[in-house]
């Protein structure tokens, strides 16, 4: 798993409302890796502070550089307002060139967005019972068929991400040069943007080697001219061997309730519905895509 974290809220329709957090991430093969789930009363500080403590106990724009980032929102000025909204929000919130840290190409929200619209019918039952049932059905689906596909899998890197952005930078490598600068430092010519090549640090000048944690059209000219194993130089989060270890465990359903062995101290306690509130609404977001930006 590709160490990023989404995290979203969304009501549900039963009885008594609710909110169900959701935490998820993605598997090193882009399939979405359900990490939480949360069921509170309402989306308030409390409730987050609540999920994001239980989720720690349990796990306990797309340009690369400035120059090329700034040569691109020239253009994105010539509209005033997108150009203001954009900089309001904060340019390390959605640029690439910008951020601070890793986010092993991820870039928008749209993880949650997918597991909120998968469990939409689920959200309308009318016990939340039912709905803890259909969200370990989906993931028993899942971990099942993700399970499958990476024991049948034979390459190094996860075949449908990795492997694949790989496999096409090797076929640029072969039209550039590489001047050694040192034992450890190499220019790479590729007749665009050259990339200066920093093997112990793990670098390029470009910029997505560092991002994406795996080695961009540079490095991969590197590993050419001086015959090492260009997918040594990928994070360990792309490798076949991490992504099976994603699904190792096995999600078993729950048992019918006839079946459940029940401490004598829990059978003892009694426990009421919470009292039933108006959700609050969220603020309608006006005039930019529902793409969301991980802030």
């Amino acid at each position: 798993m590709r160490p990023i974290i989404d995290v979203d809220a969304t009501h549900l329709k039963c009885k008594y409302n609710g909110v169900l957090f959701v935490a998820n991430t993605f598997d090193g093969n882009r399939n979405i890796y359900p990490l939480a789930f949360g069921i509170g009363d309402l989306e308030t500080d409390a409730s987050w502070y609540w999920f994001f403590s239980k989720l720690h106990e349990g796990i306990a724009a797309k340009s690369y550089g400035i120059a090329e980032f700034d040569r691109h929102f020239r253009k994105i000025k010539g509209n005033d307002e997108v150009a203001q909204y954009l900089e309001s929000a904060g340019l390390h919130k959605w640029s690439r060139a910008h951020i601070d840290g890793r986010r092993y190409n991820v870039m928008t929200k749209n993880i949650a967005k997918s597991i909120n619209s998968v469990l939409w019918f689920a959200r309308m039952l009318p016990v939340v019972v039912h709905l803890i049932d259909e969200i370990i059905n989906l993931l028993v689906k899942w971990f099942s068929k993700h399970r499958d596909f990476a024991l049948k899998c034979t390459s190094t890197l996860c075949p449908d991400f990795g492997e694949k952005k790989l496999r096409c930078k090797l076929e640029c490598a072969s039209r550039m040069n590489v001047v050694k600068l040192s034992h450890v430092e190499y220019n790479v010519v590729d007749g665009n943007m050259d990339g200066h090549v920093h093997l112990t640090n793990n670098t390029c000048s470009c910029r997505k080697f560092q991002l994406e944690q795996l080695p961009c059209k540079h490095v991969v000219v590197v590993c050419r001219f001086l015959k090492l194993n260009v997918y040594s130089m990928a994070s360990r989060y792309y490798t076949r061997s991490t992504w099976l270890d994603a699904y190792s465990d096995t999600i078993y359903p729950i048992q019918p309730q006839e079946l459940w062995v029940i401490p004598e101290d829990v059978q003892g306690r009694v426990v009421r519905p919470p009292d039933a509130k108006v959700m609050p609404s969220r603020r309608k977001k006006l005039g930019f895509p529902r793409k969301e930006r991980i802030s």
